[in-house]
C-alpha cells in the first residue's frame, strides 16, 4: 500500500510541474465551440478530471448492480434450507 502512496506523490508532483511550465494560453474547439485564453496545463487537468468522474460514474453503476446481484443470490440461497426442511419432514424415515 506504501508503494500506491508514492506512486500517487510522484504522479501529483510530475502534474504540478507540468503545470507551472504549461501556462500559454491556447484555443480550444469543439464543435462549433471555441474557447480562447485557457492555459494548456488546466486544459489538460480538466479532461484528466473528466475522465475521472466519468470512470467512476461508471464504476459506481457497475458496484451497485453487483450488490443488488449479491442479495437477489443471498435471498435466494436463504430459501435453500427451508425448502430441504419441508422436503425432510415430508418424507417417513425407513
Amino acid at each position: 500500500m506504501v508503494i500506491v502512496y508514492v506512486l500517487m506523490v510522484v504522479i501529483g508532483a510530475a502534474g504540478a510541474i507540468f503545470a507551472l511550465q504549461n501556462i500559454e494560453p491556447v484555443v480550444i474547439r469543439f464543435l462549433g465551440w471555441r474557447i480562447e485564453g485557457a492555459p494548456l496545463a488546466m486544459v489538460i487537468m480538466m479532461s484528466i478530471m473528466i475522465g475521472v468522474v466519468f470512470a467512476s460514474l461508471v464504476g459506481i453503476v457497475q458496484q451497485l448492480r453487483l450488490k443488488s446481484r449479491i442479495r437477489h443470490l443471498e435471498h435466494q440461497l436463504a430459501k435453500v434450507p427451508a425448502a430441504a426442511e419441508r422436503e425432510g419432514a415430508g418424507q417417513s424415515p425407513q
